[in-house]
């Protein structure tokens, strides 16, 4: 399939709502594109963008941080997608989309997995807990990001503290499972029997 050649400018809006140089409020999608269906949305995105883009679109796009776009029902979304791409264009979006959700902090990935509506909300936080051990590895995390990200993660279960209780335990768990492995022993010791 031929792709257009877009603007620098499109894709910076794709990924995080940029305006035009001129600032005048237009931003690169065209009218009417807020009053379109998810599915609509998605097959513009996809005709002008590359799987990987269009990937990180829908997940920016469903969390609000998209200026002039949204995507009201991201498993609308992200199946319209999945039945569109072929082959290796499918496979490009599919590790593009896991890759860049296990990449948000955890709050945000946290609504990703609830819009989806393929985790189970009871046992959310205790997926999220042991998947953080890795993106603590992949991401080379020191303690203060670690106390951040996970200050952070508590005010976005300010309403919902068994959620992060359920992280907390999977979190220890995880770490545990690692211990001795390539996490710093700094983070092992600073986690591993961390309060719930």
């Amino acid at each position: 399939m031929k792709r257009l050649i877009i603007p620098l400018c499109f894709v910076a809006a794709l990924l995080s709502g940029c305006r035009s140089k001129s600032d005048t409020g237009q931003n690169a999608f065209p009218e009417g594109f807020m009053t379109q269906s998810d599915s609509q949305r998605v097959a513009f995105i996809m005709a002008n963008a590359t799987p990987d883009s269009t990937a990180r679109f829908i997940i920016n796009a469903a969390l609000g941080k998209v200026k002039g776009a949204k995507i009201d029902t991201l498993a609308t979304a992200t199946l319209y997608a999945y039945e569109h791409y072929r082959d290796q264009e499918l496979s490009i979006f599919s590790d593009a989309f896991d890759g860049y959700m296990s990449s948000l902090p955890l709050g945000e990935k946290m609504k990703v997995y609830l819009m989806s509506g393929k985790s189970d909300p009871q046992n959310l936080g205790l997926q999220l807990g042991l998947e953080y051990v890795s993106n603590i590895r992949e991401g080379s995390k020191t303690v203060k990001e670690i106390d951040s990200e996970l200050a952070a993660f508590k005010d976005a279960c300010a309403e919902d503290s068994a959620t992060y209780k359920r992280f907390v335990k999977g979190f220890k768990a995880a770490l545990k499972a690692d211990q001795g492995k390539d996490l710093a022993p700094d983070v092992y010791e600073r986690y591993a029997n961390m309060e719930e």
